[in-house]
């Protein structure tokens, strides 16, 4: 099985994926509202990206039935302006 993470400005999903690539379970987990205190500006706290990836893994890998052991790869995206 592989594991991919998607970070984004929304929420922090995971996706397990079997050998032939298909999805066998996935999971998202929110963020914290954005904030817009000032024009032009937003904030997001970094420590609450780590908490939604561990809910996410967690529970991705809860819905494939498999321990975290069992993922082969663990492969992150984040993208920042």
């Amino acid at each position: 099985m592989w594991m991919g993470i998607d970070v984004g400005t929304g929420g922090t999903r995971a996706l397990v994926v079997d050998a032939q690539g298909r999805v066998a379970a996935g999971f998202t987990a929110a963020h914290e509202e954005i904030l817009m205190e000032r024009p032009l500006w937003a904030e997001q706290r970094p420590e609450n990206w780590w908490d939604a990836a561990r809910v996410a893994i967690r529970g991705a890998l809860a819905e494939a039935g498999i321990s975290g052991a069992e993922a082969l790869a663990f492969l992150a995206r984040c993208t920042a302006w």
